[in-house]
C-alpha cells in the first residue's frame, strides 16, 4: 500500500526526537497525490513546520481500520490553490502492523469465569476483546491467575444478549489501566464464536464504508478527478511552497521556543482586537510546544 492511499480524514502522528526530546506532533489526513500524502498545516508562531530528516510515521487509516508505521522521508509544506498543507513523502510500501495477527474485536461486556474447574467458586470479569485465537478478561480485584491456568468463560452478548460459553487457558497476565487483566488462548472454537466473530466483522465492514462514502471533498463542486489533477500541478510547483515561512526541525539542533523570532513580539499597544487575539493563540501554542518538550520519556 502507498502512502498516497491513506483515506482522507485518518488521524496521523508524526514522531521526531529534537536534541534527545521527544516530540509528537497531531494531524489529519487530507487528499493523497503522487508525490504523497497531504495532511492539514501545522504550524509554530505563524510558520510551518518542516521535517527535512526522515521522522517516524503513524497512521490509523479510516478506509481499513488498520494502524500503518513507517519511516517518512521529507515532511515539508506545499501551498495549493485549495489552501496550504503539509506534504508526507514515503518511499516504501505500507504495511499494517501486527499484520499476522488475528482480528481483534471490542466487547466490553460483563462476564462469569471459573478457574480450574471450581464452578463454586463464580467470579466476575469483564470481556475485554476477543479474536479467532484468543480473549482478553479484566479481572475483578482479587482474582489473580497465572499462565497455564485454565478459565471457563460466561458472558451474553448481542440483541438477543445469546449467551456464550468459552473454555480458555491464560497465557500472559498485563494491566488495563489499574486493573489485572489475562490474555487467554481460546481451546474450543465453537460454531457461536464464529458467528461472533463473522458478525462483529461485518458491522466495522459496515462501518468503514460508511465513513469512505461520506470522505469530503476539496470543493465539491468540482470533479475528484480535476481536483486531484490541479493538486498534482500545485505540488509541482515549488516556487509557491518556497515562498511560506516555515521553520525546519533537525534532530542535531535543539527547539528552544524562547529563541524562535516571534511575529507579534515588537506590536505596540494601538493593536486591532484581531492582532491581539492572534498574538494570545501563538502563546497558548508556545506554552503547550515547550510543555511538551518537557516530557523525556515520552
Amino acid at each position: 500500500m502507498k502512502v498516497s492511499e491513506i483515506g482522507n480524514g485518518s488521524e496521523v502522528k508524526i514522531y521526531a526526537a529534537v536534541k534527545g526530546h521527544s516530540i509528537v506532533l497531531m494531524t489529519e489526513a487530507v487528499f493523497g497525490v503522487a508525490a504523497g500524502l497531504l495532511v492539514n498545516p501545522m504550524e509554530y508562531f505563524g510558520k510551518y513546520i518542516q521535517f527535512l530528516e526522515p521522522s517516524i510515521v503513524q497512521i490509523r487509516n479510516k478506509r481499513d481500520g488498520r494502524v500503518y508505521k513507517f519511516m517518512s522521508t521529507t515532511i515539508t509544506p506545499v501551498k495549493t490553490r485549495y489552501g496550504n498543507y503539509h506534504l508526507i513523502r514515503c518511499s516504501s510500501t505500507l504495511e499494517p502492523e501486527n499484520s499476522r495477527r488475528a482480528e481483534r474485536f471490542n466487547i466490553e461486556k460483563l462476564g462469569l469465569i471459573s478457574v480450574n474447574g471450581n464452578k463454586m467458586d463464580l467470579r466476575n470479569c469483564i470481556v475485554h476483546d476477543i479474536s479467532m485465537r484468543g480473549i482478553s478478561l479484566v479481572m475483578e480485584d482479587g482474582t489473580t491467575c497465572i499462565p497455564g491456568d485454565k478459565i471457563d468463560v460466561m458472558f451474553r452478548y448481542g440483541a438477543t444478549l445469546h449467551n456464550y460459553e468459552l473454555k480458555t487457558v491464560v497465557v500472559r497476565n498485563f494491566k488495563v489501566g489499574r486493573k489485572n487483566a489475562v490474555g487467554c488462548s481460546i481451546e474450543n472454537l465453537n460454531v457461536d464464536l464464529i458467528g461472533l466473530l463473522t458478525a462483529k466483522k461485518e458491522e466495522m465492514r459496515s462501518e468503514m464504508e460508511n465513513n469512505n462514502a461520506k470522505e469530503e471533498t476539496l470543493n465539491p463542486q468540482i470533479p475528484k478527478e480535476q481536483q486531484l489533477r490541479e493538486l498534482e500541478e500545485d505540488v509541482a510547483n515549488k516556487k509557491d511552497s518556497q515562498r511560506l515561512r516555515t521553520i525546519t526541525i533537525r534532530s542535531g539542533e535543539p527547539l528552544i521556543p524562547k529563541n524562535l523570532e516571534h511575529p507579534l513580539r515588537d506590536v505596540r499597544d494601538n493593536r486591532t482586537f484581531r492582532q491581539r487575539n492572534k498574538e494570545k493563540k501563538f502563546a497558548e501554542q508556545a506554552r503547550r510546544i515547550e510543555n511538551l518538550l518537557d516530557l523525556r520519556n515520552l
